[in-house]
């Protein structure tokens, strides 16, 4: 059930990123980028494989749906390393809020902020490498501190239901047994 959830909270995040903020004609270039923060929800709440499993698939997913102008798998690669990351961190730190495990909104926004950044700035990377014409100094710090404030703004409205989705769904409806079961516990 957890990941019917979290597949479709996902899906929605990529599709509104694709059908409607994508599309806007935000003058300053840069806009919030949804798929960013449900990944970091799904980052937060589950292991480094998961999350950059996720992460590849939403951003081919955004590599694939227009109005994308790049190389297909330049985003998928950069939001796999982001999600992987920040599950790794996250798991190895042993960050728990003080909800038991929830994090704030404030984190939540924290994590949001400096991934967005970290994508910006590996997207321009891989750019860059790629030899790709309209990569410029100028363009990737607008796009990147413009797009990380935008995207830390816009993080509650989707990370937030995606965290509470995985906190209030199990995976399953049967108990796992670990390990053999003897008499005495043995």
């Amino acid at each position: 059930m957890r990941t019917a959830a979290t597949l479709l909270l996902v899906s929605g995040a990529v599709l509104a990123q694709a059908t409607i903020v994508n599309r806007l004609p935000f003058e300053w270039g840069a806009g919030p980028d949804l798929v960013i923060a449900a990944v970091v929800a799904v980052a937060l709440t589950s292991t480094p494989a998961a999350a950059a499993g996720c992460g590849f698939a939403a951003g081919l997913a955004m590599d694939v749906l227009p109005p994308a102008e790049h190389a297909m798998g330049r985003y998928a690669l950069v939001l796999c390393v982001a999600a992987y990351l920040v599950a790794l961190l996250h798991r190895n730190t042993g960050s728990a809020g003080p909800l038991g495990g929830r994090p704030s909104v404030w984190a939540v926004m924290g994590v949001t902020a400096v991934a967005s950044a970290g994508v910006g700035l590996g997207y321009a990377l891989v750019g860059v490498l790629m030899d790709d014409p309209r990569v410029t100094l100028a363009a990737v710090v607008v796009n990147t501190l413009v797009g990380t404030v935008l995207t830390a703004l816009a993080s509650p409205l989707v990370a937030l239901p995606t965290l509470w989705a995985r906190g209030a769904l199990s995976e399953g409806d049967f108990a796992t047994v670990r390990g053999p079961v003897t008499p005495r516990g043995w």
